[in-house]
């Protein structure tokens, strides 16, 4: 054994829009020497910088997803985690999502308050609702460092790749670039031109070409590596990532490609194990503190094979139940077992009739076929965020208060008062009741004295009925008025 240490490898995480991509394009753009190739860059899911000398290692990928196909095969690649959250939105559902993955990943974490350069907005109260949910930083008695920092501007980013270097010389991590290889597979696709692609991290050993591999599925002889940069490599040591061309096949996302003639003990790869003082999460029940989850129920159709298994790739097992899955068109069948379960349907390159689209409207079941594969995966994970904050991706026409409750020939009206915004009669509803949602009703009138009106604006009283004759509804309840954003 020659154990040596070895770069850090780094996952950022946290909310939609909380500014994780900008930040690794700042950390890329102003750390990483693309012009080597002529500034053209390509994604093969994680990148190496240097800073002030020392190597740290990026993972670039959907990190729900890749995180959830790791853990299943027992593959622990990610060493450091960086939360980022919004200091005007705070803790948010995916926040929460990244917690229980941090949880899961035995990495060290560092908080990323973001946006710092926002006036008006205070960064104790972001690490408050951090504290709620298990994620005690430096100032709240904690052992997690939080670092407020622009992702736009760059403020704060070169104290945080600082801290991301002290984390990495205290942990001291370490592997043997002698030893049979190890690389963790983190993307995986098919290529017209260059056949299958594995993105990878070398976890021990030396990844060389012409080297003879294997994995779970798939083997073959690495005919080329290359950075993200696009820049040939003749071998790659562990913490670092690569893309493999000359696989035969395409490998699953957290599968571990080893080398052939080379003897391995039978034991799968395991996180390394955290000194107590490192690890903040040593004496925490995340069990407790999230409890179960729903999940989205789908049924996947895609033209090809290969398109399919990259489409399953990329989906969080923690978030999404796979109902059926398969090559070819889409069947009535499929839309009746999405009907009976309650699952939407997602076709690949799949041409649907126009008898299936109107069963599957007759039968209220979403069916959507897309062209693209980041589309697609990008919507499933708005839908996975919409089970947990079923208002994501509305916005906000008006809010309206039921200030009195009429009775009159046994129909029930209320008298309500348009605090903010405006309604109109087609408005889409929601009834709140608190926070909480307690149904969704369509309105039937609307009355201002004896005339009927359609709309009616902010500070205006009004009265008005409901289609359901029988919508429970009480003084002080809110109707909030809506659209949903594309």
């Amino acid at each position: 054994m020659a154990l040596q240490t070895r770069p850090p490898v780094i996952t950022i995480m946290g909310h939609v829009d909380h500014g994780k991509t900008t930040l690794l394009d700042y950390i890329r753009k102003t750390s990483v020497a693309a012009r080597e190739s002529g500034g053209i860059t390509q994604h093969i899911g994680a990148y190496q910088i240097q800073y002030k000398g020392k190597p740290l290692t990026f993972i670039d990928t959907p990190g729900h997803a890749a995180f959830s196909k790791m853990r299943e095969r027992g593959s622990h690649i990610t060493d450091i985690i960086v939360l980022v959250v919004a200091l005007n939105d705070g803790v948010k559902p995916q926040t929460i999502e990244s917690i229980r993955h941090i949880k899961n990943s035995k990495a060290q974490v560092i908080v990323a308050i973001n946006k710092a350069d926002l006036p008006g907005f205070y960064p104790d109260m972001v690490k408050g609702q951090l504290a709620e949910h298990g994620i005690l930083v430096n100032d709240f008695g904690g052992d997690i460092e939080a670092i407020e920092l622009s992702a736009k501007t760059g403020q704060g980013v070169d104290k945080l790749l600082e801290t991301l270097t002290v984390m990495a010389e205290l942990a001291d991590y370490k592997a043997d670039p002698e030893a049979p290889l190890q690389a963790v597979v983190i993307e995986s696709t098919k290529d017209p031109h260059r056949g299958s692609l594995a993105s990878v991290i070398v976890q021990q050993g030396t990844l060389s070409v012409r080297q003879d591999i294997f994995g779970d599925g798939t083997d073959g002889r690495v005919k080329s590596l290359t950075d993200e940069n696009g820049k040939q490599l003749n071998d790659v040591k562990p913490g670092s990532p690569a893309e493999i061309v000359g696989l035969k096949e395409v490998p699953a996302v957290g599968s571990i490609l080893k080398e052939a003639n080379r003897e391995y003990p039978d034991v799968a790869p395991v996180a390394p194990e955290l000194p107590k003082e490192l690890d903040p999460f040593a004496n925490l029940d995340f069990d407790a503190a999230f409890g179960d989850k729903e999940k989205l129920n789908l049924i996947v159709k895609a033209d090809v094979e290969g398109t399919l298994e990259v489409i399953e790739q990329n989906l969080d097992s923690d978030s999404v139940n796979v109902l059926a899955k398969g090559v070819g068109q889409v069947t009535e069948s499929d839309i009746e077992l999405a009907k009976t379960a309650g699952a939407k349907i997602i076709a690949f390159k799949i041409r649907i009739p126009g008898r299936l689209k109107q069963l599957a409207k007759d039968s209220g079941v979403k069916l959507k076929a897309y062209e693209v594969i980041y589309e697609l995966i990008e919507d499933i994970q708005k839908q996975i965020l919409k089970l947990i904050e079923p208002t994501i991706d509305e916005k906000v026409l008006g809010e309206i208060e039921i200030l009195q409750i009429f009775d009159m020939k046994g129909m029930k009206i209320a008298g309500c008062r348009v605090k903010t915004g405006e309604l109109k009669k087609s408005d889409k509803l929601h009834l709140k009741r608190g926070e909480q949602i307690i149904a969704n009703p369509q309105i039937a009138s609307m009355m201002h004295g004896k005339d009927e009106i359609n709309e009616v604006k902010a500070k205006s009283e009004f009265a008005l009925t409901f289609k359901n004759k029988k919508q429970d509804f009480q003084v002080g309840d809110v109707l909030v008025a809506y659209e949903e954003e594309e």
